[in-house]
């Protein structure tokens, strides 16, 4: 009985280890994909929450399809695309500062 207590109780950690470890080492490594490297926007970058985590915002969503699928990396096809339909490029989003995942933030005309 004793034993199963323990094999539980160091499963339970185990898991729990695996699980915090796997999401705060996935958050510098994708950032470091982006053009800005995350330090505009960092996780609202991707994600509708900027704390990360949760529903993915337009660009998240578009890379998820076209980065993922190249190998976790940003594209210049995923450059050229317009994920929030701004009129702008995320290429030129990034290049402007401006966030390609939210539609409030668009370069200046």
């Amino acid at each position: 009985m004793l034993f199963r207590t323990k094999t539980a109780v160091y499963l339970g950690i185990a898991v729990f280890f695996f699980l915090f470890v796997s999401t705060v080492s996935a958050r510098p490594f994708r950032l470091g994909k982006l053009p800005d490297k995350g330090k505009n926007f960092s996780c609202g970058t991707c994600h509708v929450n900027p704390s990360g985590g949760g529903s993915r915002n337009a660009f998240g969503k578009d890379y998820a399809k076209v980065g993922m699928k190249a190998g976790d990396k940003y594209t210049q096809d995923l450059g050229a695309m317009d994920s929030h339909q701004d009129g702008s490029s995320n290429d030129g989003e990034f290049a402007t500062g401006t966030n390609p995942g939210d539609p409030g933030s668009k370069p200046a005309n």
